[in-house]
């Protein structure tokens, strides 16, 4: 008898650890359930699949792709070195401000209207790696006339890259529209009508990625 009672305990503690683990792994997978459709959030732009001065871009914003597209890099390739190598950094960026010579497509990003006045400054100077309004600083810019740069500045974002500003590190990696090379100094083209969604679904926020 005293066997049988030890025996039935044994069982009764067996199914309450049995009970115990099934409604512990139902909660877990419950949760998991719960974290898989959770709503992502955020704003990504991925660049990938490179293959010379071509590569793939896809804008992701809350979770949704919005567009896959073939886009323009460096006429060099990945890995920027220094300025004007033609090369196209790699890693995450992140976004300064927006520009364009035509007007704000309905952006949230801080615009810049791109005038005749309006360079993006490669000298050896205190204005190294920034878009600068020549009339208002005074500076005889040696750098790119933006105004002039169409239809690639038609539209346009600047990135943080080199934002300490070091000369001779690189400067002016923009996202712009593409003109009629097949290739860009170290920029990334996306046709403009990619160029105007992305600039109308995105803040300053977005991150960049940038990868073979």
């Amino acid at each position: 008898m005293k066997q049988l009672k030890q025996w039935w305990q044994a069982t009764r503690i067996s199914r309450g650890l049995a009970l115990f683990a099934i409604c512990t792994a139902s909660m877990l997978i419950g949760s998991c359930s719960k974290n898989e459709n959770k709503t992502e959030t955020g704003q990504l732009l991925e660049i990938y699949d490179v293959h010379g001065s071509e590569a793939t871009a896809r804008l992701t914003v809350n979770g949704k792709v919005l567009f896959t597209t073939s886009v323009y890099i460096g006429k060099n390739g990945l890995g920027k070195e220094g300025e004007g190598d033609a090369k196209t950094p790699t890693g995450t960026l992140r976004v300064l401000s927006a520009f364009g010579v035509k007007p704000n497509p309905g952006t949230k990003i801080p615009y810049i209207n791109v005038t005749s006045s309006i360079y993006a400054c490669d000298d050896n100077c205190e204005y190294y790696n920034q878009i600068i309004d020549t009339a208002a600083v005074h500076h005889q810019c040696g750098g790119e006339d933006m105004f002039h740069t169409v239809p690639e500045y038609d539209y346009g974002i600047a990135t943080d890259f080199n934002k300490e500003c070091i000369w001779p590190k690189g400067s002016a990696i923009f996202i712009h529209c593409k003109g009629h090379k097949t290739w860009t100094g170290g920029c990334i083209a996306l046709d403009e009508e990619r160029m105007v969604e992305l600039l109308k679904n995105c803040d300053k926020s977005l991150i960049i990625t940038i990868s073979d």
